[in-house]
């Protein structure tokens, strides 16, 4: 599984991110994530699951 995938498949098990429409794009372990979201705490939230994402940098 790749990076993209990783994070794909991370933000959809969590609950408060899951209705979420967040793409994810990565190019050599670098992650972009591109959505719109109600708070603060739900991009704080998707930042910290993206960079514990294996392969991706931090």
């Amino acid at each position: 599984m790749d990076v993209t995938e990783h994070v794909k498949t991370a933000l959809h098990q969590t609950d408060s991110l899951k209705r979420f429409d967040i793409t994810v794009v990565t190019l050599k372990g670098d992650v972009r994530l591109i959505g719109v979201l109600d708070s603060q705490a739900q991009i704080d939230e998707t930042i910290k699951i993206a960079r514990a994402s294996d392969g991706a940098h931090t």
